[in-house]
């Protein structure tokens, strides 16, 4: 499926660019600068598109890579709680929450738990006027998938760019941030909320760190859209947590030159964000409240 390039795929295209740097994949100079030319290239696409995306089902497919992480029972929002979603801000809302957790049960294979999230999607969606993504064909694949975890993770990915492409389609800037929103804000908790203890060693804690650009793009993005209302209270609610993010350090690499069994010269060096045991638990703390108010209704 062909799809335009969006801001959050070059976030994470440049994020992953400044690690491979700090990591030390460069080959040499020109390569590095290649590197940043495209890093700001990527960063001028997303200051003029429209549309912040939830997290793909890719994003949470790479963290499950981590043998360390296994799906935790509860840590999904509620189907129950639909019922309190009685305004549209909530609805759009809670729609990427739920999103966000068919993608995590299709990423661990549960097949019961992904089928029950579809159901409540699939319900939201014909509430904030979206339902036209969910037709009889792609209702018919998820009833029919059985136990496939591959198929689960094929179908949440259709899923995905279907709801991507009616958005941009239909010029609904408003309610793609919305749904971004809640999105991350579930996969960021539930990714927090699976990691038992702080090991600056385990590279989800990094991966964790890194979700600061992120929370920087995406409240950017709230703000140059704050003259709706809905968006406005939305940025009050998640200013606890970019506030909890911008106690992470950005700390620069010492430069390096080394070379590779290939000859090739590697030129390390970079930006590399910094996470202490105090700071994961603050935002472990911060996102476990601010998602906590937005699940159960509680906020303005």
């Amino acid at each position: 499926m062909k799809i335009k390039a969006t801001p959050i795929c070059a976030i994470v295209a440049a994020s992953a660019l400044m690690f491979q740097s700090c990591a030390g994949d460069g080959n040499n100079q020109n390569n590095q600068q290649q590197q940043q030319d495209q890093q700001q290239t990527q960063t001028s696409q997303t200051n003029e598109n429209n549309f912040y995306l939830i997290p793909s089902p890719e994003d949470l497919f790479a963290f499950t890579k981590d043998k360390n992480l296994q799906f935790v029972p509860g840590l999904t929002n509620p189907v129950e709680n639909i019922d309190k979603y009685i305004d549209i801000k909530s609805k759009e809302i809670n729609f990427g929450t739920y999103t966000a957790d068919m993608a995590y049960s299709a990423a661990f294979g549960k097949y019961q738990e992904s089928l029950k999230e579809f159901k409540v999607v699939r319900q939201l969606s014909d509430a904030i006027g979206i339902g036209n993504v969910f037709n009889q064909s792609l209702v018919n694949r998820i009833e029919n998938v059985k136990e496939d975890r591959d198929s689960l993770k094929q179908i949440s990915s259709d899923i995905y760019y279907d709801i991507q492409n009616f958005l941009d389609s239909k010029n609904r800037a408003k309610t793609m941030t919305l749904i971004s929103t809640g999105g991350w804000l579930e996969f960021l908790y539930i990714v927090v909320n699976s990691v038992d203890k702080y090991d600056a060693e385990n590279p989800t804690i990094q991966r964790i760190a890194d979700q600061k650009i992120i929370c920087d793009n995406l409240m950017l993005r709230l703000e140059q859209q704050q003259s709706d209302p809905a968006i406005k209270t939305t940025i009050a609610d998640l200013t606890p947590l970019k506030d909890a993010f911008g106690e992470l350090t950005v700390e620069k690499n010492q430069s390096s030159v080394s070379t590779g069994n290939n000859g090739a010269i590697k030129v390390g060096g970079g930006m590399k964000i910094k996470m202490t045991e105090n700071n994961f638990k603050k935002i472990k703390e911060t996102i476990t409240s601010v998602r906590n108010n937005i699940t159960i209704n509680n906020v303005k």
